[in-house]
């Protein structure tokens, strides 16, 4: 697999081998490099474990609900698996945006430990982004 870095960050759609596609439209059975992804969040440069990737498969993109779900596949299942859920709902007429995820298997003890307030802080800058990027006149 070729892993693209790009010097700010970027999600780009490819195909099994990571090879960037054409069409970058998101479609259940494509897959979803994000990098860098800097975790805690900075705008800045980040440190050098600051800066990480992630290579997921997309399982679900459900236009009808407005919602979008991906997992991990960076390592066999039996040591983590992750499932990201992100959905948009209407809640007493202002836009709601949820996003969830599960980690089970063994490392996932270990990202709880090291990873949880950083993906904690991730999840949440994350929101704010697309919330002021939705607001924008």
């Amino acid at each position: 697999m070729q892993l693209i870095y790009c010097s700010s960050r970027a999600q780009i759609i490819t195909d099994k081998s990571g090879n960037p596609l054409p069409d970058q439209t998101p479609t259940e059975g494509k897959y979803l490099l994000m990098a860098p992804v800097h975790l805690p969040p900075t705008m800045g440069e980040p440190g050098w474990f600051q800066k990480q990737s992630s290579w997921e498969f997309i399982t679900t993109v459900d236009h009808e609900y407005y919602r979008l779900a991906w997992t991990n596949i960076a390592l066999p299942k039996f040591l983590l698996s992750v499932v990201r859920w992100q959905a948009l709902s209407v809640v007493d007429g202002k836009t709601k945006y949820e996003t969830m995820a599960v980690f089970r298997g063994i490392v996932a003890y270990v990202v709880k430990f090291f990873m949880y307030q950083k993906l904690v802080l991730g999840f949440d800058a994350q929101a704010e982004g697309l919330k002021k990027q939705a607001e924008k006149p």
